[in-house]
């Protein structure tokens, strides 16, 4: 069974993920907070901050004590404070580029020991990374900035001759779920967001994970430094 590494565990989409593949893969979690799983659904979950390089390095070291090398990764984690250019602190854009940006890079130099020689990496990043949107003047260029992460994260692997490293974006628009489904369905803003939509349809949750189903797969062995944009199409009108 392969082991595959949740970096946002507690998240929603982390959890869903885990849940509906707890028979398929073996599941290690990091998270600033414990998750909601059930107790066999992941084998060991790590707290620890993703800004803080000591904390990852001591999830690394444990990994490495239990001889665990990871097959595969999910980066699902992200902010996004809600900020306009006319809000925006300095303070809040550096830790918005640091937890969605700069932890990403630099977990993955961190974790790189604990590889297979055969990695998929899956970047979570958002259709805001491609479209503007506003009250996202920090969040929409940092997703940004992740795509553009895993097209030049997959030039610099093409020389590794140890590992073969696969990393790809997947960019959901807003997914459906039980914490969002009145504001989308029956507010004037959801309402104006799915005129948007060319297929009139949120994204649901099996969409994306998915998509993410497909990346860490054999089926995707081609498919390198891509972004994924899971939203029916959203951001091509």
């Amino acid at each position: 069974m392969k082991n595959v590494l949740i970096v946002g565990s507690a998240g929603y989409l982390g959890r869903s993920y885990i849940q509906m593949n707890k028979e398929k893969y073996r599941f290690w979690g990091i998270d600033k907070v414990k998750g909601d799983h059930n107790e066999e659904a992941v084998y060991k979950e790590f707290l620890a901050d993703v800004t803080d390089l000591w904390s990852i390095k001591q999830v690394k070291e444990e990994l490495e004590k239990e001889s665990v090398k990871m097959d595969a990764i999910i980066f699902s984690i992200g902010i996004n404070p809600i900020q306009s250019f006319y809000s925006i602190s300095e303070e809040t854009w550096d830790r918005t580029f640091s937890v969605n940006l700069k932890s990403v890079v630099f977990m993955i130099k961190e974790l790189y020991p604990i590889f297979k020689e055969k990695v998929s990496i899956v970047l979570i990043g958002s259709q805001n990374g491609v479209v503007g949107h506003e009250q996202r003047i920090d969040y929409g260029p940092s997703k940004a900035a992740l795509i553009q992460l895993a097209k030049n994260l997959t030039l610099d692997f093409e020389v590794d001759n140890e590992k073969d490293i696969k990393v790809n974006v997947v960019s959901p628009s807003y997914i459906l779920n039980q914490s969002n489904e009145k504001l989308l369905t029956d507010s004037f803003e959801g309402k104006k967001l799915l005129k948007k939509i060319p297929l009139k349809k949120f994204v649901q949750l099996e969409d994306v994970v998915g998509t993410i189903d497909f990346l860490l797969s054999d089926y995707s062995k081609a498919i390198r430094g891509q972004n994924i944009i899971v939203d029916y199409g959203y951001t091509i009108v």
